[in-house]
């Protein structure tokens, strides 16, 4: 009797403890053969479905997990992750205090994890990046740099270039979720062909005037944010490197 009182105590004390721990996970799925091509058509550039697969940035799933202390953050291709310095695999997980930045471009990390509240030095610049076995997916782990997990914006992409963030020249990208892609939005034509006629110039400013510099009407960083964050990211690269 007393092996089995002892058994109910350890059992409900386990149960308490694992309780206590507040677990969120979220996956999104997206289907493959979906990535857009930036080019130009009877002399006007407009997104359109692309030709060929671009298997390596076609994006088929984006997963974060939490345990309360660590934030994984995974996105997998259906071709092979590309240490290119014409590729970038970018992924957000963005709640009330935080944002957790997972960014992968020729063969380096420069993810990132900010508490955003004001006067706080709580982050992380070195998360744990890994490639998977099967080379199609990144995964990223967090030290949790924030206290509310609850309702987070969660998205990724990733980008081909010709040349890299040459905007002006023809480019590929896949977006999860696809109401995140720059030709897809409340100004946009909404029908989801990717054609964004008189809607967007392909940069990310949805009116095509500027004014959408950091975010466009869905929340997808402009390319005014992204230069930041890159220059921001290479320099991570260049201390990194001094140490």
């Amino acid at each position: 009797m007393k092996f089995w009182k002892c058994s109910i105590i350890m059992i409900s004390i386990l149960v308490l403890f694992f309780s206590s721990i507040t677990v969120s996970a979220e996956t999104q799925t997206d289907e493959a053969g979906d990535v857009y091509h930036w080019k130009m058509t009877d002399s006007t550039w407009s997104w359109e479905p692309s030709v060929d697969s671009r298997a390596n940035i076609d994006i088929i799933e984006l997963t974060y997990t939490s345990n309360g202390n660590q934030l994984t953050l995974s996105l997998k291709v259906s071709g092979n992750i590309q240490a290119s310095d014409r590729i970038a695999y970018i992924a957000w997980v963005n709640t009330s205090d935080a944002y957790y930045w997972l960014y992968w471009m020729n063969g380096q990390s420069t993810s990132m994890a900010i508490n955003t509240t004001e006067g706080s030095t709580n982050f992380d610049m070195n998360p744990d990046v890994n490639i998977s076995e099967n080379n199609d997916e990144i995964i990223c782990v967090f030290n949790v740099v924030g206290t509310d997990l609850t309702n987070p914006e969660f998205w990724g992409y990733a980008v081909e270039y010709t040349n890299f963030g040459d905007i002006t020249q023809e480019w590929w990208g896949d977006w999860i979720p696809g109401t995140y892609a720059p030709f897809w939005g409340e100004e946009g034509d909404g029908n989801g062909d990717g054609d964004g006629e008189g809607d967007t110039n392909g940069d990310g400013d949805v009116n095509g005037d500027g004014s959408d510099s950091g975010t466009d009407s869905d929340g997808t960083p402009g390319f005014g944010a992204i230069a930041l964050i890159t220059a921001l990211a290479m320099a991570i690269i260049v201390l990194r490197r001094r140490k």
